[in-house]
């Protein structure tokens, strides 16, 4: 399916086919700085001025004829306003690379969506094993079991050489991210321009992606989180991706808006599972229901992308002591307490307490929320 203000193939020619060589991939970027320049408001102005360089160089009244004059006074303002060189040398400062519909580096991927972005901000590296990877998206306020469940998956993709896709959000994105981190890829999509990322803070983890994988922006560099932003971003999520794999997404979430997006692009769309109690749960469980496909392994995401990815050897658990294999036995992929690992091992809770150091400071477990543990 796609949208009433998709670019169609015909309209795409006269967008890209316009200026000089030389000065088409700085009138993207220019362009892509006028933030109430919509898809249709682009379309409208090529068909009929010429290519969208007459947004640029048209004057007010020409732009007032086929946009109304509201728009064209707000363009105008824009337009003045925006200094594309400053931009690109901000960008080049912080190590930051601008792809434009110009390059042939652009995505071609996002390239095939209805509404192609004008310019990716892209700090880090892209690889060619990114076309197929792999969103994972979900809640910003997840349970434990969400977190756990995020990082699991995207630990064991990447391990198999995919590339784990989501949003640097708090909550599913963040597990997703630190989940791939540890084994391999991971590419980031923000809601935001690369200088004002979501959540405040967060610049440590956009520099550990970066250095593992990818961060990218469609928008200019100082360009805050707004209600439409972050929406807007999640079609490039889905157009990056292969599949998207949804965990814990309540009845109105921003991940079930990548799914129609993936949906409208013809990706395949995947779900975990979760408690029919839980509000949390509440959307993906739906999908299930109106035929995504059941997850419960990482194997299941990757029979549905027709056997991608890498055989992936477990390596050698590191030797342990008696207590501290009896606690990684009965963890399993459940999340314990220490009462309950009392309850499960027959240790005591001083042995118990020794054995989940151990087991934390070689990498096998993690405490979670609750002051409970689970394998990693």
């Amino acid at each position: 399916m796609v949208m009433n203000h998709a670019i169609t193939k015909r309209q795409k020619h006269v967008l890209y086919c316009v200026a000089p060589m030389m000065n088409e991939r700085t009138m993207w970027i220019e362009l892509n700085m006028l933030s109430s320049l919509t898809p249709r408001r682009l379309q409208l102005v090529a068909e009929t001025l010429g290519g969208p360089s007459a947004i640029l160089t048209g004057s007010t009244d020409q732009l007032a004829a086929v946009l109304g004059k509201d728009a064209a006074l707000r363009l105008d303002a824009e337009r003045r306003k925006a200094d594309p060189m400053k931009e690109i040398k901000r960008a080049e400062l912080e190590g930051v690379g601008i792809v434009t519909l110009a390059d042939p580096e652009y995505p071609q991927a996002l390239r095939e969506t209805p509404t192609p972005p004008l310019a990716l901000y892209i700090k880090g590296k892209r690889h060619p094993a990114d076309s197929a990877g792999v969103a994972i998206v979900g809640t910003r306020r997840c349970t434990s079991y969400g977190r756990l469940v995020a990082r699991k998956l995207a630990t064991e993709l990447a391990e198999r050489g995919v590339t784990v896709i989501s949003g640097m959000a708090p909550g599913v994105d963040t597990a997703a991210h630190q989940g791939a981190l540890a084994a391999g890829r991971t590419v980031a999509v923000l809601g935001t321009g690369l200088g004002k990322p979501y959540p405040a803070g967060s610049e440590s983890m956009m520099e550990r992606i970066a250095a593992r994988g990818a961060v990218i922006s469609e928008y200019p560099w100082d360009t805050p989180g707004a209600s439409w932003t972050f929406p807007r971003r999640n079609r490039l999520i889905a157009g990056l991706a292969r599949a998207v794999v949804v965990i814990e997404a309540p009845s109105r979430s921003g991940a079930l808006i990548t799914v129609e997006r993936a949906l409208e692009q013809g990706k395949e769309v995947c779900a975990v599972p979760g408690p029919i109690t839980s509000e949390a749960s509440a959307g993906s469980n739906r999908l299930l229901q109106e035929g995504a496909r059941l997850v419960v392994s990482v194997e299941d995401i990757l029979e549905e992308l027709g056997g991608v990815g890498k055989q992936f050897q477990q390596p050698p658990l590191p030797l342990l002591t008696d207590g501290a294999q009896a606690v990684y036995d009965v963890l399993g992929q459940e999340m314990l307490d220490t009462s309950q690992l009392v309850d499960h091992t027959g240790l005591s809770h001083a042995e118990v307490a020794q054995a989940l150091v151990e087991l934390q400071l070689a990498g096998l477990v993690e405490e979670q929320p609750g002051r409970r543990y689970a394998r990693l």
